[in-house]
């Protein structure tokens, strides 16, 4: 399980996709990970399509699986999830 909440630095929101890489190192060696949204208000799009869409494209192999996520939290991973589908064996955008 990856506390999503360790990705910030102080009291900065979890808006960039740096700081959505910075939480998937070393994510790539399981074929499963949950990741945690307690503690986490909000998330921006950036770090959501990172995530979701960008990471997922490029590791298939790896399901990622999210928890406790708010209803604002779960509606950038929708939206990040719909880009994901219609882009699906697109290289990402970087």
């Amino acid at each position: 399980m990856v506390p999503v909440r360790l990705a910030r630095v102080g009291d900065e929101n979890l808006i960039s996709r740096s700081q959505a890489k910075r939480l998937l190192q070393r994510v790539d060696r399981f074929r499963h990970v949950v990741l945690d949204f307690n503690s986490v208000s909000n998330i921006g799009q950036a770090f959501a399509d990172e995530i979701i869409r960008v990471f997922a494209l490029v590791h298939p192999e790896v399901e990622l699986t999210a928890i406790q996520a708010l209803p604002e939290v779960q509606q950038m991973i929708r939206r990040a999830e719909v880009a994901r589908d219609e882009h699906s064996g697109q290289l990402p955008l970087i």
